[in-house]
């Protein structure tokens, strides 16, 4: 599992005065036992590159150990049990203060910590199964779930907030594993804030590489997961959890310290999401060994927010906000796909923040051979447009409106050539998740359609960067916006179609829009927060949606400065807050030459 932290740290000399540079993309996995090439490690150079490792040990072979401009190399053996930092260095002999650390186990077999599996092999530190007690209580006002034990769990206290002990059939018995069943812990997504926390778990002197397992029926986007040596400062695990929400599953996720620390506090909180029957969890164990990604307790730099996620609307009234995670294709890189806020009374996507980087596209830019149209699985039927398409229905619109000279395409905001599709007969996930409801609105005409495209390569084949480009598509609703309807009324099983009345409406959005960030240097190594104004650029692209009518003798326009608009300008037509964390004089940029235009 590997985490995305491109560019994010300062140091080193790469950037020197010849303007040559080498560097690994910053990263850390448990090194694959059965396939040595899936210790796949990303390089970003201008110059010929060779791969070193410290500290510097016997038994340790990559290939290739050389090559010249942006590649890649795998770690084909190492020895087991530690843990060592690759770099590269250029010809000459300079290197970056940047590593992909990488932990191989000392037990037989090892695990690359993306699937659940049985409890990794190691030490026990802290064992927690909620034992079988009262159901039905809040946990705070009770001690029969603390059935903690291992070697840890003698120092461990607890805090929680809006968590109930439940002892009852839906509990996590047979679902996974190792399940322990009985008693399960649920927290409430509705009123305050809830959060679980474990603290001050001793941990064994000198051990750095751990795993953490738990069961879970919640994706890894409803829960935040963290780690703290202090119980005051906190770093977020990157886990991957259930495939469907309400569907128990093992989740594990391996880690490494950098620095041995005597006690570990863990933190479950919930995101934001809403869901129905809470957020449930079960079997929480912490082992010894696995490894993964990196986590640095010491480290001076902050974490921040996603550059390209706006502001939380201060009025989130029939509005729902939801993060898609999944891997990349080739070096199976679990990271964020998009975040969306969907409008659930125009039955409309508001707007997609989406980074875009080299690795999203592993797999290339072809589209599924069939088309995966389908619902988002973290909204009700009645909260969104019905887009999917049902078996033996060929139409391939996405509203229909009142009148019949009226049809609507169905538009991806965040597009699928955006995401590696791999396989164009079994599609990847990364890519599928484009084709949900929550990421598709209603588009008209070949003047807008054209321009949005065009819009889309260019950023795609212009913009993108080593310091990741930070985007948000949007759409708005201004005067005169047309009411159309979903297809509800089409019937699932009979493949009846109803009247019109019966569908959902639908609005249609006047205008869309897309906005862009990045470093002016494009490989700073920097995060967005840590520049100068004068390091970044930022700008808009605004357009006209159609109205639905056959254009297609209209002239289309190129794309340049006329569709040109500054992020501030959009910010004060939509009143959303885009880049937060971004001065506003980068955001009242609209420089047609900065961009190529």
């Amino acid at each position: 599992m590997l985490l995305l932290t491109f560019f994010t740290a300062c140091g080193g000399d790469d950037g020197a005065e010849d303007g040559t540079y080498a560097v690994v993309e910053a990263a850390s996995f448990t090194f694959n036992e059965n396939d040595p090439t899936k210790n796949v490690i990303q390089v970003l150079a201008n110059t010929e590159w060779t791969v070193y490792w410290t500290p510097e040990t016997s038994g340790v072979s990559v290939s290739p150990a050389t090559g010249s401009g942006n590649g890649s190399f795998y770690v084909a053996d190492m020895p087991a049990g530690q843990t060592l930092k690759f770099g590269v260095k250029t010809a000459s002999g300079k290197t970056a203060s940047q590593f992909v650390t990488v932990t191989r186990t000392s037990g037989p077999g090892g695990d690359d910590g993306d699937d659940g599996g049985d409890t990794p092999a190691g030490e026990t530190v802290f064992s927690l199964d909620f034992g079988d007690g009262t159901g039905g209580i809040w946990a705070d006002t009770n001690e029969e779930w603390k059935t903690q034990s291992g070697t840890g769990a003698s120092t461990v206290s607890y805090n929680t907030s809006r968590m109930r002990i439940n002892n009852d059939n839906f509990g996590s018995s047979g679902r996974y594993a190792g399940a322990s069943g009985k008693a399960y812990a649920k927290i409430f997504t509705d009123g305050d804030p809830g959060y679980f926390t474990i603290r001050d778990i001793t941990l064994p002197a000198g051990q750095t590489a751990y795993t953490l397992s738990f069961g879970t029926i919640f994706p890894e986007g409803d829960m935040n997961l963290e780690v703290s040596a202090d119980g005051s400062s906190w770093k977020r695990l990157t886990y991957k959890g259930a495939s469907a929400y309400n569907t128990w599953t093992k989740a594990s996720v391996g880690f490494t310290l950098t620095d041995a620390v005597p006690s570990l506090s863990i933190r479950y909180s919930v995101t934001g999401v809403q869901r129905e029957y809470g957020l449930s969890f079960d079997d929480i164990v912490l082992t010894t060994g696995g490894g993964g990604q990196q986590i640095d307790f010491g480290a001076s730099g902050k974490e921040y927010r996603w550059a390209e996620l706006p502001a939380t609307p201060a009025d989130m009234t029939n509005r729902k906000i939801y993060t898609f995670w999944s891997t990349t294709v080739s070096t199976k890189q679990h990271l964020r796909n998009y975040t969306y806020c969907y409008d659930t009374k125009r039955h409309c996507p508001l707007w997609i923040a989406h980074p875009q980087h080299a690795c999203y596209e592993e797999g290339g830019r072809t589209r599924p051979e069939t088309q995966p149209w389908a619902a988002d699985p973290n909204m009700t039927q009645a909260e969104q447009a019905i887009i999917w398409v049902w078996p033996g229905d060929n139409r391939d619109k996405y509203v229909v409106s009142e009148s019949p000279l009226y049809r609507w395409g169905r538009g991806h905001m965040l597009a699928s050539g955006y995401r590696g599709c791999g396989d164009a007969n079994n599609p990847a996930e990364i890519n599928v998740q484009t084709f949900y409801s929550c990421n598709i609105a209603p588009q008209g005409g070949e003047v807008f359609s054209d321009l949005w495209q065009q819009a889309e390569w260019r950023i795609q084949d212009y913009y993108v960067c080593a310091d990741t480009l930070y985007c948000v598509s949007g759409a708005h609703f201004g005067e005169g916006a047309i009411a159309a309807h979903d297809g509800s009324w089409v019937n699932q099983n009979a493949q009846v179609r109803g009247s019109i009345d019966e569908a959902k409406p639908c609005e249609v959005p006047t205008h869309y829009y897309k906005l862009i960030l990045r470093t002016r240097a494009g490989n700073t190594r920097k995060a967005i927060q840590e520049c100068s104004a004068s390091e970044l650029k930022a700008v808009g692209f605004w357009f006209e949606n159609g109205d639905g009518t056959d254009d297609s003798n209209a002239t289309i326009p190129t794309l340049g400065a006329a569709q040109m608009k500054s992020v501030k300008w959009i910010e004060e037509q939509t009143g959303f807050t885009f880049f937060p964390d971004v001065p506003d004089e980068v955001k009242e940029q609209c420089n047609p030459s900065d961009w190529g235009f």
